[in-house]
């Protein structure tokens, strides 16, 4: 009908259909149409294929192809990196950025393949840890950091913040969010 109805995970895919894991389910006998995206150097291109869904439970959709995919669209699917919805670490950060940027994390799904509450969760639990953790420093070494004039701290402060939020803080969650789509798949 021209609607995204749902963004899904491929459990196990072949020529002839694909087994999902779904945030929504499709009724048994609908006809849809999956998207996969697969990188293609410039970006990502999507494999289209309608399909009927042939079986549903446990938050899992087996979707069956109407035509089985082309060979060459198939290989250059088997040959993408299990789990990746990015090529390079620079897209992975561009996505991370992408998403962090929507206070509603539009797109999580498709972009980094988890979802908006598993993006959340990593995102906090990192955070929550990267104050715990340079309070924790700072008490232990207190008698070892030699006095410094406030505004000697406070642009340490800043340039601790910038790189935590923009180098370390995106590296944890991007692993994190590589971790959870290999124990989905798995």
């Amino acid at each position: 009908m021209g609607r995204m109805v749902a963004y899904t995970m491929a459990i196990n895919i072949g020529m002839g259909g694909v087994l999902l894991r779904a945030s929504s389910q499709l009724p048994v006998g609908s006809q849809c149409r999956v998207a996969i995206p697969v990188p293609d150097g410039e970006g990502t291109k999507p494999i289209e294929a309608d399909g009927t869904v042939v079986r549903t439970d446990g938050g899992v959709i087996a979707v069956q192809f109407l035509r089985t995919i082309e060979r060459g669209s198939f290989d250059a699917l088997s040959h993408q990196t299990l789990g990746a919805t990015y090529g390079s670490i620079l897209d992975g950060y561009k996505a991370y950025f992408r998403v962090s940027r929507n206070s509603d994390l539009a797109d999580c799904e498709k972009v980094l393949g988890v979802s908006k509450q598993t993006f959340r969760t990593s995102f906090y639990i990192s955070f929550i840890s990267c104050i715990s953790l340079s309070i924790l420093a700072a008490w232990i070494f207190r008698n070892s950091i030699p006095a410094y004039p406030n505004w000697v701290k406070v642009i340490l402060s800043f340039v601790y913040g910038a790189i935590w939020l923009g180098v370390i803080q995106p590296t944890i969650d991007l692993t994190v969010f590589r971790v959870v789509r290999h124990r989905h798949a798995a």
